[in-house]
């Protein structure tokens, strides 16, 4: 049976409430376990739920007992504490109440004051552990508007302009952002909060159809306009009318097209490829853009009247880069949608591994991340994500950077709820025995794991016995057989820890930091003879 309750008891002197035990244990279905050193209450208190901590003023502790008790406070705030107040220190209930500590015990005990006092407490832990749950949920979850994420101060400002800008139900927008920060997304949102919701919501991606194809894509065309038109075919603009269109990567539509584009802006109207009769349309156009317009208008690559119809109200989203503070409910979002998504179970992430991910400059952005997760979600089986399990260049651009910014890495992720590698305190054990002996063979991995091979340079024809063993013994008027070099010191390697390993080719692998396939070739390729 599992009792509900864990009480833990710091006292030197515990007899009291030992000869109470059993009529705690009946009456209010606990457990209860003595330390007898703060290291052991505080590595108890870290690892399992204790609910009540009957603390004895008298325990010993580098500090006085009531500064003891606001650090116990602070480290352990779930944890309701009932001091234990021996005789002639009374005068120290006016500081404990100080604390917000109001349930204590005078001793000797009393099972009637005990018992009052513990259900009392147990009704107050209650109480605030609900309440700190509910603070806790509303805090790890992340402020979310249609389908986008985000706590920090540019995304909420971001929220709040797309709702002012939904109001307006005719004026264009210009998106601006990089690859991968969500353009589309904004776009449909700005549609979701206007009035034309219920309408068609287009989107047309210029970069993605071909030139040729797009005029009669946006427009539609007239049977007969060109060799294969057998029937009149509505473009996405008539489509979206009443709704909304959106034109992602603008800058990249030819010149002819803008100034269609641009008659319908100006006259709200549309002529189909083949067509003679303008056709009216009421439809808002979002435009998005990752290129720099201002630019494109000055070299003549994008009409600048166009420009400025587009641009009537500019919408900028900030890159990841620029609100890393949203970066641990973006991570705890993918985890949480890919893992269910593949039925498997939530995996988290090391320290190290997280501060890896804080220091990345994400130059893809939210797709960047999310493409990461989902590689991890599918390649680690694992339930924790090592810094050697990251790809390459997410590592290397970590080490570039590991020692910079770590104050901020380590706050980012203090409030987050995504699950880090959990370490307790390390309590060295007393050691009341004298260590076990050491085996004369430990297994490879611990052995020579981050060991050097004890190697001497590779020896060629040109090189004299005073020299061997030097880096540069193979020097000669200057010059040296660079191939020659490696090849020889590549194979010298390979034969020496052949040699540690007894010729075990996987034990060998392991010391070379290879894969045993690799070895395998390289082995074959050498001609190196394996006894």
């Amino acid at each position: 049976m599992i009792c509900p309750h864990q009480f833990l008891v710091a006292d030197n002197d515990p007899q009291g409430i030992l000869l109470l035990e059993q009529q705690l244990q009946r009456d209010c279905s606990c457990t209860l376990q003595y330390v007898h050193n703060q290291d052991r209450l505080e590595e108890l208190a870290y690892n399992q739920d204790i609910h009540i901590l009957f603390y004895d003023l008298k325990f010993p502790s580098e500090t006085d007992p009531i500064t003891k008790l606001g650090q116990l406070q602070h480290k352990f705030p779930h944890l309701t504490i009932v001091p234990l107040i021996s005789a002639g220190m009374d005068i120290l209930v006016k500081e404990i109440l100080g604390l917000q500590l109001f349930f204590y015990i005078p001793k000797p005990l009393d099972y009637s004051e005990v018992s009052i006092t513990v259900r009392r407490a147990l009704e107050t832990n209650s109480i605030n552990r609900g309440a700190n749950r509910e603070q806790e949920n509303i805090k790890a979850k992340p402020h979310s508007f249609e389908g986008m994420t985000g706590d920090s101060i540019p995304m909420r400002q971001l929220f709040d302009l797309i709702s002012r800008i939904a109001d307006d139900d005719y004026s264009t927008v210009l998106i601006r952002g990089e690859s991968g920060t969500g353009k589309e997304m904004v776009a449909k949102a700005i549609h979701q909060q206007s009035k034309r919701r219920k309408r068609n919501f287009v989107p047309v991606n210029c970069a993605a159809i071909p030139e040729e194809l797009l005029e009669s894509e946006l427009f539609g065309y007239s049977k007969g306009a060109f060799t294969g038109a057998t029937t009149n075919k509505i473009g996405r603009i008539q489509y979206a009318d009443k709704g909304t269109l959106f034109l992602d990567e603008i800058g990249d539509m030819k010149p002819s097209l803008q100034a269609k584009l641009l008659r319908v802006l100006q006259e709200r109207e549309f002529e189909p490829v083949g067509g003679l009769k303008a056709t009216p349309v009421d439809t808002r156009i979002l435009a998005a853009t990752h290129c720099n317009l201002e630019k494109l208008v000055e070299q003549g690559r994008f009409r600048e009247d166009l420009y400025y119809r587009l641009s009537v109200i500019p919408l900028n989203i900030p890159p990841l880069r620029e609100r890393k503070e949203d970066l641990p409910h973006l991570v705890s979002l993918f985890v949480e949608n890919y893992s269910l998504k593949r039925g498997r179970d939530l995996f988290s992430f090391s320290r190290r591994a997280l501060d890896t991910l804080a220091s990345h400059q994400w130059p893809g952005n939210v797709r960047e991340l999310e493409n990461l997760i989902q590689h991890m979600s599918v390649l680690h089986a694992g339930a924790i994500i090592e810094f050697d399990d990251l790809p390459e260049k997410i590592r290397n651009r970590g080490l570039s950077s590991c020692e910079t910014g770590r104050d901020e890495r380590q706050a980012l992720w203090a409030n987050s709820h995504v699950p880090p590698e959990k370490k307790p305190p390390q309590i060295e054990p007393e050691r009341t025995e004298p260590p076990p002996p050491k085996k004369m063979r430990p297994p490879i991995e611990k052995s020579y794991q981050n060991k050097p091979l004890p190697l001497t340079a590779p020896s060629t024809s040109r090189s004299n016995s005073s020299s061997q063993g030097s880096p540069f013994s193979c020097w000669e008027n200057g010059k040296i057989d660079f191939n020659e070099l490696v090849e020889s010191f590549e194979k010298q390697l390979i034969v020496r820890a052949l040699k540690i390993s007894s010729g075990n080719k996987k034990e060998a692998a392991i010391l070379l930091g290879l894969k045993r396939t690799t070895l395998l070739e390289k082995i074959k390729k050498k001609g190196i003879f394996v006894h």
